[in-house]
């Protein structure tokens, strides 16, 4: 009879113990559980490093949900033969889920009509860097100049707002951009005509400087002033040859000191 009795308050405490869980867990995420949701989806044909399921999703630096889903395209979609092959292939599908009262308050036509409205207004998902952490996130944000919208070939099964390149992509492709400009300069034929210039101007400032130096006019101090001017673009010659990239960039850094390093 002991035994049946420990036996008995043992299962007792178990399922008193498992129902205090359970009903904690009811009280304490019955506000997720039962929580509205807006869901919308975006593609992006970059990298997404740095985000990933459960990320913030921000609008307009206010959180208003999170990422629920990333994946490719062509893997949500199937068999869409008349895609747009590039965009389809290529891309990353996101499925971001709403939770802000600013959505969820609205019906579903009335979320559609809203978006529709914002997106024509310029509204866009963009990744955005949280510093130099290397952990990023999605922001619903106006971009302006309007950018043109790209339509998808195929039905989106929530609603679409588009995507932008990030600020940290464009930057790089702007660089990139310039170093390949940069590689089609002839420097070398740059200061070739830079000196010819600079001596030309030399040699007229020395036989002008002869006639002159007697008159006591505004145009030989005119010469005098040419002169110093010529002087000046050498000096500046003899500098590119020795640093051409203060050209593009400026003075060149100081040089590194290993005591502070």
């Amino acid at each position: 009879m002991s035994d049946d009795t420990s036996y008995f308050k043992i299962g007792s405490f178990v399922l008193v113990g498992l129902g205090l869980i359970i009903f904690a867990l009811l009280v304490f995420g019955s506000s997720k559980l039962f929580q509205p949701i807006v869901y919308v989806e975006t593609y992006f044909e970059e990298s997404i490093q740095g985000i990933s399921e459960g990320t913030p999703v921000k609008y307009r630096g206010l959180q208003i949900g999170y990422i629920k889903k990333i994946a490719f395209t062509n893997e949500i979609y199937e068999d869409h033969k008349d895609a747009d092959i590039k965009m389809y292939n290529r891309s990353i599908y996101v499925r971001i889920a709403i939770t802000s009262k600013l959505f969820t308050r609205l019906s579903g036509d009335e979320v559609r009509q809203f978006l529709s409205k914002e997106v024509a207004q310029g509204l866009r998902v963009k990744l955005v860097a949280q510093g130099l952490t290397g952990i990023s996130y999605l922001e619903l944000d106006y971009v302006y100049p309007i950018p043109p919208l790209h339509p998808i070939t195929w039905s989106a099964r929530d609603f679409y707002i588009p995507s932008v390149t990030s600020t940290l992509t464009r930057l790089s492709e702007n660089a990139q951009y310039i170093m390949n400009e940069l590689k089609d300069v002839n420097f070398k034929k740059i200061f070739q005509d830079f000196n010819l210039l600079t001596v030309s101007l030399n040699q007229a400032a020395s036989k002008t400087d002869k006639s002159l130096s007697q008159i006591n006019n505004p145009l030989a101090i005119t010469m005098q002033n040419f002169k110093v001017i010529s002087n000046n673009l050498r000096t500046l010659s003899e500098q590119l040859k020795l640093n051409p990239s203060s050209m593009v960039f400026g003075s060149p850094p100081p040089p590194l000191d290993p005591s502070k390093l």
